[in-house]
């Protein structure tokens, strides 16, 4: 979700809803509007109070759901840090100032329509699409609601829809607006350009100064990070499954068990084609018995090949119980008479039947002894983590509970939270991400649970010891540190240079003298947009392809940092703008959407200052775990 919010703030558009949030934390985070207050009130809006319980539930539901998405432990402190915990605060004060506000206009819902909205709402509505009580009770159970409180929530939702429906409805964007950003996101520019390489001999030997004040201004370059070591025990019931013993009886017995999953039903490639009327299918069914072709009659329909065929299909593959029937009950080869079907009338022709095929002993002998020797691996393993546990309890080294449970042990002397030894290379752990996760949330000597692997394994560990993350010394990383500050000062010259050639060009300069002088040669590029790269024009290029009129010149550093593109637009391509178009429709949508928002973050401010809003600061920290000041 972080990802998804960091890219949506790319946008021009975004910027203005966050420009709204930022308000909205400047008009209540300001120390005056923290008061005192009685109780356990956390905020109040108008007549509307927010208690602690329901922030604290509230602001736990977040962190949750940020920890899920996200794929880590999100604190209450690294939250501060993100800033959620004012996020939910002021979603919630927002939310209230709706409520305050339908009660001041005195509006109200009726049981009948919350009935009804709940009803249609998809995540209670079964598979057959009818609305099922069960799963709302399901949803109830699962998330700790009384139905009381969840029919409160939903009045107070669709109030504060009613209302935010209000203040954004019938918003449109002006063709004026929608024409200029279609033009800004179309328009295309080609480009000619040389690389202009800075000459590295120019560049002097760093002094012992210089390497110690780069190395003093830049440590985390320099920073070695925490190391951890760590001891594993793995069991996997892969690993003894082979040696398992089974007899002739097990073997006959576990084939009986399992006789059906050795069984394959019958299976069909066909040809379909359907028509309006029973009538028109039968005229197509006597073409095709004087002679005719299948696919070229459905090529007659507008029906392509692929349109037609239907691939190596079972009986339950096809949802139309008529045409299921219909095309299992054919011989090779055959086509069948005109079926009525659910939504028209359908010809098919079996091109190709699969008998079903139902397995021998024999036959299923080899898979299913690896199937019971896991399956009993499955069983011993069982024991096995009972044998582990009872030893870790009794304070057991892990090499010895190896030995006498038989199952490996690893010692990993230093690792870093990327998975590196000192060194720099890659180590290889069983679970390596779940392993490293739960191994750098962990302190030294802790005890900690098992966790399962992906074969239903189980994997223990323990961190024996932490080497925190620490500066290099000098003496370690000096030709490192040489080697950056040289090229630090080889893009610093790269830029210098590239400067004097574009002021030079915009004094008049041709193109190709300053690619002469550069000893480079002139490349062109066409088509280019703003929003894409090539693999000649990276990000940095085309921005500055586009930071200047046409004929203009600018310049972009190369990645390498050893050179800098001299840049000079070409033709300027707009593109004309239909109002009307499907496209013009495309980008009219986000731009009301965005517009929408605007307006009604602007509403809600004013409607909080209206009524009136304070928080309990000491109470929000206490909640929130921030320190008291």
């Amino acid at each position: 979700m972080m990802d998804t919010l960091r890219r949506a703030a790319q946008g021009w558009t975004a910027k203005i809803l966050i420009g709204l949030l930022v308000m909205s934390f400047a008009v209540w985070g300001v120390a005056d509007v923290f008061t005192g207050f009685r109780g356990g009130t956390l905020a109040s809006v108008g007549s509307e109070e927010i208690s602690s319980d329901q922030f604290a539930q509230t602001f736990r539901r977040s962190l949750q759901n940020y920890s899920q998405q996200l794929g880590e432990n999100i604190t209450p402190e690294r939250a501060r840090e993100l800033g959620i915990d004012r996020q939910v605060l002021t979603e919630m004060i927002r939310a209230s100032a709706i409520v305050a506000q339908a009660k001041g206009l005195k509006l109200a819902i009726g049981n009948d329509q919350i009935t009804a909205d709940i009803a249609k709402n998809p995540n209670f509505v079964n598979s057959q699409g009818k609305f099922d009580p069960g799963r709302v009770k399901s949803f109830l159970q699962q998330s700790g609601q009384s139905e009381a409180g969840f029919l409160a929530a939903e009045r107070e939702q669709l109030l504060r829809s009613a209302i935010a429906d209000t203040v954004q409805g019938g918003l449109t964007m002006p063709d004026t607006l929608v024409g200029a950003v279609s033009r800004f996101t179309k328009e295309q520019r080609d480009a000619r350009y040389f690389v202009a390489k800075a000459p590295a001999g120019q560049i002097a030997q760093p002094s012992e100064d210089e390497i110690k004040a780069f190395y003093d201004k830049n440590p985390g370059r320099y920073t070695a990070p925490e190391y951890r070591t760590l001891a594993i025990l793995r069991a996997e019931p892969s690993e003894f499954a082979a040696a398992v013993k089974l007899t002739d009886e097990e073997l006959k017995a576990g084939f009986e068990k399992y006789k059906s999953e050795y069984f394959t039903p019958e299976r069909r490639t066909l040809l379909q084609t359907s028509f309006p009327s029973a009538d028109e299918a039968k005229k197509a069914k006597q073409r095709i018995s004087a002679g005719e072709d299948f696919l070229a009659i459905a090529k007659e329909r507008g029906f392509s090949e692929q349109d037609t065929t239907w691939g190596d299909r079972g009986a339950s593959d096809i949802p139309d119980p008529a045409i299921a029937s219909a095309a299992f009950s054919l011989k090779e080869g055959e086509v069948s008479e005109p079926v009525e079907g659910q939504l028209a009338v359908f010809l098919i022709k079996a091109v190709k039947v699969s008998p079903e095929h139902q397995q021998s002993f024999e036959e299923a002998r080899e898979a299913l002894t690896k199937r019971l020797q896991l399956d009993k691996a499955n069983e011993e393993l069982r024991g096995i983590f009972d044998t582990v546990e009872d030893a870790r309890a009794a304070q057991t080294p892990f090499e010895e509970i190896s030995k006498s449970a038989n199952i490996p042990f690893i010692l990993v002397p230093g690792i870093d939270e990327a998975g590196k030894d000192k060194d720099g290379k890659a180590i290889e752990l069983p679970q390596k991400a779940e392993l490293l996760k739960l191994a750098f949330q962990t302190e030294a000597g802790a005890e900690n649970d098992a966790f399962n692997t992906s074969e239903n394994g189980y994997v223990w560990y323990e961190v024996r010891e932490l080497v925190p993350s620490q500066v290099k010394p000098l003496d370690a990383v000096k030709e490192q540190v040489k080697s950056d500050l040289a090229a630090q000062k080889l893009r610093e010259l790269a830029l210098e240079n590239a400067k004097k050639l574009v002021e030079r060009a915009k004094t008049g300069t041709p193109l190709e003298t300053l690619a002469k002088e550069s000893g480079a040669e002139i490349k062109t590029v066409q088509g280019l947009k703003r929003n894409e790269t090539s693999q000649d024009f990276d990000g940095a290029a085309v921005t500055a392809l586009f930071s200047v009129p046409q004929a203009g010149v600018s310049f972009a550093p190369e990645a390498d940092g050893q050179g800098a593109k001299i840049i000079q637009a070409q033709a300027v391509l707009e593109t004309a703008f239909d109002a009307k178009s499907a496209e013009s429709s495309a980008l009219r949508a986000p731009l009301t959407q965005a517009a929408g928002g605007d307006l009604l973050g602007s509403y809600l401010v004013n409607l909080q200052n209206q009524l009136g809003f304070t928080v309990n600061d000491s109470l929000w920290r206490q909640i929130t775990g921030a320190p008291q000041q």
